[in-house]
C-alpha cells in the first residue's frame, strides 16, 4: 500500500533504500529512538528482508515527494490484533529534513492507515523528556500524555523519563471531522 500526502509518500521500505537506512547510526538521529546498537549494511538488508514476513509490524518509507528518496521510516510495531492496538514509532533519519513538518505529515498517514485500514482500536508510544519536538507533533496529531515511567531512558551518563502517549480511534476521527 502506498499513503499519499500533500508533500510525504508512505510507501513499502525497499532494499535499495539501504544507504538511506543507514543513517540510523548517526548519534545525534539514534538518541531519539529505543535502539542503542549499531547497525551495518548486512543486518539492515535483513531487517528488511523480513519487515513483511509477519503480521505484527508495519514499516513504512517517509518519502518527501519533491525528493523521491527515503528520508525515514514509519510504522507500527507489536500489533495486537486481538485488542487492537499497536505501537507507533517513526524517524526521520536525514537530519536535514527535521523541523520541515514532514514527520508531522507522516505521523498523520500512519494514523489514517491504523485506524481507517487496519481497524484498530489504540496507537501508543513512547517519547523520551528531552524530545520536546516530538512531544509537539504528537500532541499536534492527537496522541495526548498518559504516564511516566520515571528515569527509564540511560544516555550519555544521565537517566530521563519516558513519557506514555496514545491515541484512540475515537478521538482520531473526533479530530479529522
Amino acid at each position: 500500500m502506498i499513503l499519499k500526502g500533500k508533500r510525504v509518500i508512505l510507501r513499502p521500505v525497499e532494499i535499495s533504500d539501504i544507504d538511506r537506512l543507514l543513517n540510523i547510526n548517526d548519534e545525534e538521529v539514534r538518541q531519539y529512538l529505543l535502539s542503542v546498537f549499531p547497525l551495518n549494511r548486512l543486518r539492515e538488508e535483513e531487517w528488511i528482508k523480513n519487515l513483511y514476513t509477519s503480521q505484527k509490524d508495519v514499516v513504512f518509507a517517509i518519502v518527501p515527494v519533491e525528493l523521491g528518496q527515503l528520508v525515514g521510516t514509519t510504522g507500527l510495531h507489536n500489533i495486537d490484533w486481538v485488542n487492537r492496538c499497536a505501537e507507533f514509532g517513526i524517524a526521520i533519519t536525514e537530519r536535514n529534513f527535521w523541523g520541515l513538518g514532514l514527520g508531522t505529515e507522516a505521523t498523520e498517514l500512519t494514523l489514517k492507515y491504523a485506524f481507517e485500514y487496519l481497524n484498530l482500536n489504540r496507537v501508543q508510544l513512547r517519547v523520551y523528556e528531552y524530545n520536546p519536538r516530538a512531544i509537539h507533533v504528537y500532541e499536534k496529531c492527537g496522541f495526548l500524555k498518559e504516564g511516566i515511567l520515571r528515569k527509564a531512558r540511560y544516555l550519555k551518563g544521565r537517566y530521563y523519563d519516558v513519557i506514555m502517549m496514545g491515541i484512540l480511534a475515537e478521538e482520531y476521527f473526533a479530530k479529522k471531522s
